[in-house]
């Protein structure tokens, strides 16, 4: 009999294989929890104790406890190994902030998703162990999803992640504000305590920033990454002078970047945006309005500064990025002094730019970081 070969930590036939266990688990878990909250009634599908309240419950409870778990695998990938070194307060808060992040989209998927089908249902309800057997799904669903992505963490999901649990997070407080005029104030009303919702936007905004203070790192490492590829690929080719790799073209080695200021920029965005969250707006809005203001202005500063800072950036994302800069400013001139629109309509114009042009940035470091691992790869084999 021929020995089994062990498979390495970082296997991602064993991440698939303990993400399916996981998810049966969950499965059962959630079937039992579920029987237990339904019985002697018939919940429907949506409303108060319905499924779709214990299915979003139970789903976002999984996403929060198997994150942590799925998560420290992501250690043992050599690329990441660097996540050790972190201080431990670090680690654990940004741990933190993911099972948040996960807990909070199972929730409002759940949540929302049940919410449409009571209205193509209508008055239909459900006994106690039909609604288990949904709420079990769910919770399969939750379990498996975070799972696979606690384990595969990087750069380009964590960004996705981002830009899914903001425009979640602030959809569900406009959905389920109880102040019906909020938009005639402010973007920044739905974290006012009468619009009885304030402790969802703002934990939305405060765990936004903590993810993306994590972005920083991890688009640094990206950064990095690029960098020593891209110095290899000139001392190959025998580019080097005084010991040091210089530019040529639009190549970029690692003595042309400059990743403090990327990092500062980032940090700072996120600990603004957290700042705005802990600071509401009726609680003190001057510092709640500096905060904000603040974060956007490291925006333009990051989007200005970005094509000296890494000069090997696509000249497309680089026009692109003052394309998006110029929408913001024209977002701001058409509220004033024009008055097309009022602050709130200016305000979701201005975050989903620079929501938007996150996302971009970290696709196309990661897109820059994967074509060098493969010229590097082919280079390898081709000699």
């Amino acid at each position: 009999m021929r020995p089994s070969v062990p498979l390495p930590p970082t296997s991602a036939v064993r991440t698939e294989a303990r993400a399916v266990q996981v998810a049966g688990l969950a499965v059962v878990v959630s079937f039992v929890a579920a029987l237990i909250a339904f019985a002697g009634r018939r919940p429907a599908l949506s409303g108060d104790h319905s499924v779709g309240d214990v299915a979003g419950l139970v789903g976002g409870a999984v996403a929060v406890i198997v994150l942590p778990l799925a998560y420290r695998h992501t250690f043992d990938h050599p690329q990441h190994h660097w996540l050790v070194e972190r201080p431990a307060w670090r680690r654990y808060l940004g741990v933190l902030a993911l099972a948040v992040v996960h807990g909070a989209i199972a929730f409002m998927a759940a949540w929302a998703g049940f919410r449409i089908f009571q209205q193509a249902f209508g008055a239909l309800t459900f006994d106690p162990f039909a609604g288990a057997i949904e709420t079990a799904v769910v919770g399969g669903l939750s379990a498996y999803a975070t799972y696979q992505s606690g384990a595969r963490m990087n750069s380009y999901l964590l960004s996705n992640l981002l830009a899914t649990y903001l425009a979640a997070g602030v959809l569900t407080s406009m959905v389920t504000t109880k102040n019906p005029n909020w938009w005639e104030i402010n973007f920044s009303a739905l974290g006012a305590a009468n619009s009885g919702v304030a402790w969802t936007f703002n934990v939305t905004l405060v765990t936004g920033g903590i993810v993306i203070t994590m972005l920083a790192e991890y688009v640094t490492r990206d950064i990095q990454a690029l960098a020593a590829f891209r110095a290899d690929r000139l001392a190959s080719l025998g580019v080097q002078e005084n010991g040091f790799v210089r530019r040529r073209g639009r190549a970029f080695g690692g003595t042309d970047v400059r990743i403090r200021p990327v990092f500062v920029c980032l940090v700072l965005m996120g600990l603004l945006l957290a700042g705005t969250g802990l600071v509401p707006v009726d609680v003190y809005m001057p510092g709640h309005n500096v905060l904000a203001t603040s974060m956007s202005g490291a925006f333009v500063v990051l989007v200005v500064g970005l094509p000296w800072w890494l000069p090997g950036v696509s000249r497309t994302f680089q026009f692109t990025g003052f394309v998006m800069l110029g929408g913001a400013v024209l977002a701001v001139v058409l509220w004033y002094p024009l008055g097309y629109y009022n602050m709130t309509a200016m305000e979701m114009f201005v975050a989903g730019i620079v929501l938007g042009w996150l996302v971009l940035l970290i696709r196309n470091l990661a897109a820059a970081v994967e074509d060098a691992r493969r010229s590097a790869l082919s280079e390898l084999l081709g000699s």
